[in-house]
């Protein structure tokens, strides 16, 4: 285990699926659970972020699974909001963002990543011209600032905006076509109940097969 951090946001509305999506479950564990059993055998820390008005169910799970739980600290600003208070409260400069909504994530996957991270990179996957702003790590010095610059200011709130508009030298992209296979599904999100429908045909495969109309994008 190294010193890293993941951070795990779970402040999301959910209006497209009309269920708490962190608590969703599937195969037996709920989705919060899932994702937590693959980052604590990775990071030593592990961070979850929750809006101001959160459910106590989610966050009596992340204190029970011994997360450091922490509020947005911009709310009504979106995922953007998420991650810079994950990178600000992240004791690591590596930080692994991830929505609370993957349920298959690769252990192996996010150690690639994080291999490729060393020497203070960070590393995000575009599906053609889509950045996936939640299935990603970022360094902490830099996002930080760029993210809080652009919160204070309004000037822009979409992740994937802010990321693409970068000029950052310090920054790698990985093409979605040229991943392993056996890595595709560590970026399946549940969006919505057809993509609950088919988390639970994969749940019930051997092997996880990763199925070709997966979205890849997150949010």
């Amino acid at each position: 285990m190294n010193n890293k951090t993941a951070v795990i946001i779970a402040g999301g509305l959910n209006t497209r699926i009309n269920m708490i999506k962190p608590l969703i479950n599937l195969g037996g564990k709920q989705l919060l659970i899932r994702i937590h059993d693959v980052l604590k055998e990775i990071f030593s820390e592990i961070i979850l972020v929750i809006r101001q008005d959160q459910d106590g169910e989610i966050p009596d799970l992340g204190l029970a699974l011994k997360m450091y739980v922490i509020e947005d600290e911009f709310p009504n600003k979106g995922p953007l909001s998420g991650i810079y208070s994950g990178l600000n409260s992240s004791i690591n400069e590596e930080v692994f963002i991830i929505g609370a909504d993957y349920p298959f994530l690769s252990k192996n996957f996010i150690n690639y990543m994080s291999k490729l991270s060393e020497g203070k990179r960070s590393i995000f996957i575009k599906n053609r011209e889509i950045i996936n702003p939640l299935h990603a790590i970022y360094t902490k010095s830099e996002w930080q600032k760029i993210f809080l610059k652009n919160l204070n200011s309004d000037s822009q709130l979409s992740p994937k905006q802010i990321i693409s508009k970068s000029k950052s030298n310090n920054l790698e992209f990985l093409n979605f076509s040229k991943i392993k296979e056996e890595y595709k599904e560590s970026l399946f999100d549940i969006d919505n109940l057809e993509d609950l429908k088919k988390a639970k045909q994969i749940i019930t495969r051997k092997g996880h097969a990763i199925r070709p109309d997966i979205r890849p994008e997150g949010v």
